[in-house]
């Protein structure tokens, strides 16, 4: 099922989103490339507030909240497939997940972009058919783009494009989080190749929303719509869960723990703080 992506479907997708977070799919007519566009403003804005994050950190996760996103495309779409991506240098980490749902979520510890030449990018893909698939690809450039670009290219050996854009208020709130990604996909003519470069030349993702800046890099292509999936900020920790990694622990160092008074798991991903005494624990 496709839909063409005109400017009545424009319009009906505005009006149905409106600020919502979201991804559209878009194909030409007659070439196998998928375009996947995203706004995902309030999602880098939950993340970037969750963890109290400023400046070059906040542009940081901000990148990493749409990367792996965009890597969902590796996934089967409104399913519980995951992809993890994780960048690892001296001067820090940051990892984020995200489902074939859209769901994500992350975490950061110092400044990773800091010292990036001597970094990794980690991608997991979790099928839920057995081993996680990883592909793990040095860090290249200077921005979190340039290496996701290197991964696709190493890794998963597909002709890709992609942008990521962000803007912040003078008080550090998020204003715009927007990115997209092209897979030239086998048998596409250099025609098409050149024209959708020539197209990605003259895109800006500033103030443009995913429905607009797919037919823009699908221009003179009769673009389709083939695909919608809402994203947002999500973790799906609990009190069982929290409860369960600390009964993990060994019984002294639990019993150590609860001299102090009730043992605390704080989530690493939304900051939630679970809370547990001994009768809780049933110690």
């Amino acid at each position: 099922m496709y839909r063409e992506l005109d400017n009545r479907t424009e319009k009906e997708l505005a009006e149905y989103f409106q600020d919502r977070d979201y991804m559209v799919v878009a194909v030409p007519k007659d070439e196998l490339i998928r375009v996947y566009s995203l706004r995902a403003t309030r999602t880098v804005e939950t993340a970037r507030r969750l963890h109290h994050l400023e400046g070059r950190s906040a542009h940081t996760m901000g990148q990493a909240v749409m990367s792996a996103l965009l890597l969902t495309s590796l996934v089967k779409h409104a399913t519980e497939q995951k992809v993890l991506l994780k960048v690892e240098t001296p001067c820090g980490v940051v990892a984020v997940e995200a489902d074939g749902k859209g769901r994500v979520r992350g975490f950061i510890e110092g400044e990773p972009t800091d010292c990036m030449e001597d970094g990794t990018l980690m991608v997991v893909k979790e099928l839920r058919l057995g081993t996680p698939y990883t592909s793990i690809v040095p860090l290249v450039g200077l921005d979190l783009k340039d290496s996701l670009s290197f991964y696709f290219e190493q890794s998963e050996q597909t002709r890709s494009y992609l942008d990521l854009y962000l803007s912040f208020d003078e008080e550090g709130k998020t204003l715009q989080a927007s990115g997209y990604l092209v897979q030239v996909l086998t048998s596409v003519s250099q025609k098409s190749i050149e024209k959708v470069e020539e197209n990605i030349k003259n895109l800006s993702l500033e103030n443009k929303r995913p429905e607009e800046v797919a037919t823009e890099i699908l221009k003179g292509m009769e673009p389709r719509l083939i695909g919608l999936k809402e994203v947002e900020y999500y973790c799906p920790c609990n009190e069982d869960i929290a409860k369960a990694s600390l009964l993990l622990l060994e019984e002294e160092e639990l019993e150590d723990i609860l001299r102090e008074g009730p043992a605390e798991v704080v989530c690493k991903f939304c900051k939630r703080v679970y809370r547990f005494s001994r009768d809780q624990l049933m110690l």
